[in-house]
């Protein structure tokens, strides 16, 4: 009896140990929103398009800077919170048929208060204010965080986030357009970055594009598949991401139906990079 006893204790003591050890060499990756604390988003997007229309084709190229801040506002038992997000300023440069064009949007109204799961997935959303560039913030998913698992993970863990987002028309763009994502998240290691430490998580997915619309008494539908891949860094101390930089490409095809029929096959190269880090 005294060695079955034992054998058992003994059982118990080295799970009681592995689960310390697991416990040690992990991070408890989720964010960590503080009340009160604010935060400054900044964007930069450069977007390369090429579509052809019979024998032309024509390059589009765009570059989108913009500046939004959070806002904590509360915080529940649960770890998710209430945040104010607030597009503060915005340029368009867009470069096409030999015309370069620059808009500058400064001091926008546009707020939109948000509840958010500790992984990041948004839960709700209200539109608070907005100004008459509304369609443009919106279209930019500007308030969006990068998925966190929301649990004890290791170096080398894994892990998978399946989105489907859902984009209405707009003044400037006659779509309604469907993305589904399949995206797996690495925990890749830890990297010295302007002489911090952080965890670094790598990303990469497949996604799939069906829209439709109507424009000058044209039907138009949208098919295409597309890949990303990219990076950020998590800041432990803070239970933040950082920064992110993500590469996107697509593949899609525009079949205009009305008085003329046709395919407009149509590629785009997107390159995100974000920062976000506390407003003092």
């Amino acid at each position: 009896m005294k060695k079955e006893f034992l054998k058992t204790t003994l059982i118990f003591l080295l799970l009681a140990l592995s689960g310390f050890a697991f416990s040690q060499g992990a991070t408890d990756l989720k964010y960590n929103f503080v009340k009160g604390k604010a935060f400054v988003q900044n964007t930069h997007i450069t977007q390369n398009i090429v579509q052809t229309m019979g024998a032309q084709e024509i390059k589009i190229l765009s570059e989108v800077k913009a500046k939004n801040e959070f806002l904590v506002e509360n915080v529940e038992n649960d770890g998710s919170a209430s945040i104010l997000i607030s597009a503060s300023d915005i340029s368009v440069r867009s470069s096409a048929m030999g015309r370069d064009t620059t808009m500058f949007y400064k001091d926008l109204k546009d707020k939109v208060r948000t509840k958010f799961g500790n992984t990041g997935k948004s839960l709700s959303s209200e539109k608070v204010d907005s100004s008459d560039v509304s369609a443009i913030v919106s279209q930019l998913d500007l308030g969006k965080l990068k998925f966190l698992p929301g649990k004890l993970v290791k170096i080398g863990d894994k892990w998978q986030d399946n989105p489907v987002e859902h984009k209405n028309p707009t003044s400037g763009n006659p779509f309604t357009i469907d993305i589904s994502s399949e995206i797996e998240y690495t925990l890749s290691g830890k990297e010295m970055v302007n002489g911090k430490e952080f965890l670094k998580i790598n990303y990469s997915g497949n996604m799939t594009i069906n829209g439709k619309g109507t424009q000058m008494g044209m039907e138009m539908f949208i098919e295409g598949t597309g890949k990303n891949e990219g990076f950020s860094y998590y800041d432990s101390k803070t239970g933040m991401i950082v920064s992110s930089d993500e590469n996107t490409e697509m593949n899609m095809n525009i079949a205009v139906s009305g008085p003329q029929n046709m395919t407009i096959p149509m590629t785009q190269s997107i390159k995100t990079v974000t920062t976000f880090e506390e407003k003092k």
